[in-house]
């Protein structure tokens, strides 16, 4: 018959909650040791879009994007992985995590006046300590592009997560702030 074709009210009920059951499941799952994070696509960074010197998150591991709808040469990508897995890589060697994260008793860098150690190539930062040995959190190194202030990854302790952050070397000011807004972030996707 040439009649109008009628759905089911529970049927097309039926089909909403499946469309939202599907759009809430489009974030990925990382793990990271015993955390499981549901990160929206827009802050993960695909594989093939990774700048060449973004480091390589291990197997257990990812990277994000703080503030992924700024512009590209302001984006600031975070490393996420397990602390007791980068110091047991470490052990034995003259890696600077060995004083910074995986250090026997916790150095603190919150509040801090960073200290510059090297040259205009490559140069660190370190807290002011009272000690005054250096701890290493900062590693910076000159871009070729004229008036970069130079690019930096500052690897800071979360509980016991290790938070690669990068930045610029002008931006080391308002690192604790970047630092809260990343660990906040991951508090929020945290399941």
């Amino acid at each position: 018959m040439g009649g109008r074709r009628q759905t089911h009210p529970l049927c097309s009920y039926g089909l909403l909650l499946a469309a939202l059951f599907l759009w809430g499941c489009s974030e990925e799952v990382e793990r990271v040791g015993k955390h499981r994070f549901r990160v929206p696509p827009e802050n993960l960074i695909p594989e093939s879009e990774r700048p060449f010197f973004l480091p390589e998150p291990e197997e257990d591991g990812f990277s994000f994007l703080l503030n992924p709808t700024a512009a590209r040469t302001e984006q600031r990508s975070v490393l996420v992985q397990e602390r007791e897995m980068i110091c047991a890589r470490a052990r034995g060697l003259k890696a600077r995590v060995n004083s910074t994260i995986c250090a026997p008793e916790e150095v603190e860098w919150r509040g801090r006046r960073w200290l510059r150690n090297g040259n205009e190539t490559h140069w660190t930062y370190s807290p002011e300590m009272p000690s005054g040995s250096p701890a290493p959190f900062v590693s910076c190194f000159k871009m070729t592009i004229p008036d970069h202030p130079g690019l930096c990854s500052a690897t800071l302790p979360a509980d016991d997560l290790a938070l690669t952050i990068n930045l610029n070397a002008d931006e080391l000011p308002a690192l604790e702030a970047t630092y809260e807004r990343a660990v906040s972030a991951l508090r929020i996707w945290e399941e």
